[in-house]
């Protein structure tokens, strides 16, 4: 048998070396998408608002109709990922729990479903429906975050809305401008948690934004008693 010279011995070890060095890589790389593909589509999870809607027993529906448009929210917040404040100053995101939608368009569903739930007015109308509504009602979501606390996380839920009359001497003329901030204990640190604290929060606050604007409105567009404070409800 021929022995290789040194020359090609010398061309042969680097062309197997290169060779396995390529094989090497293709199984990393492969490793590395499946990793990563399961990573994506089993460990991101999503979740919404859950909460029967408010009834309102034994109140007299009211002759004029609403229209409620999208809320907005404030940038620190508009995002679907579940956001969590560790303390003073410093937010973050959890990229593996997040909303289904936007928490603006999911409060927004959820006020304007109980809205025509409760049976208080006479129409309750999307925002798609301009010309519609004697009153229009709008807000911002302020806050939707977990504090989290060494006693266990809170969630925290504010809205600030605004109810304006359109059937009056001066149409567009505000009647309402509240705040309204509402915190629940979370059973556990985690997404599930703070996902049903948020509900029973939105549950709380959908309540008072309806009854607020009712009496409004069954008050001929003045403001009800105790609607000018600053705070609809207090920490629970």
């Amino acid at each position: 048998m021929r022995r290789m010279t040194r020359n090609e011995f010398v061309r042969f070890d680097v062309s197997g070396i290169r060779r396995l060095a390529l094989g090497l890589l293709a199984v990393v790389f492969l490793l590395g998408g499946c990793a990563g593909g399961a990573k994506n589509s089993v460990a991101v999870r999503h979740y919404v608002l859950e909460y029967p809607p408010p009834a309102f027993p034994g109140l007299e529906k009211a002759s004029e109709s609403i229209r409620l448009e999208p809320f907005s929210i404030a940038r620190t917040f508009g995002t679907t990922a579940m956001v969590y404040r560790s303390k003073p100053f410093v937010y973050g995101d959890d990229a593996y729990n997040r909303w289904k939608i936007k928490p603006s368009a999911m409060i927004s569903d959820l006020l304007l479903r109980d809205m025509r739930s409760a049976g208080l007015f006479a129409g309750v109308f999307s925002g798609n429906d301009v010309k519609s509504g004697d009153y229009t009602l709008g807000g911002v979501i302020e806050e939707i975050y977990e504090q989290e606390e060494r006693d266990g996380g809170r969630a925290v839920l504010a809205l600030s809305v605004t109810l304006i009359d359109r059937s009056r001497r001066e149409p567009g003329r505000p009647v309402i401008q509240k705040s309204y901030r509402s915190v629940q204990a979370m059973e556990a640190c985690n997404a599930e948690a703070m996902a049903r604290a948020v509900s029973k929060a939105m549950e709380a606050l959908s309540r008072e934004v309806i009854l607020d604007t009712y009496q409004t409105i069954r008050g001929n567009g003045d403001p009800a008693p105790g609607t000018d404070s600053p705070r609809g409800l207090s920490a629970r």
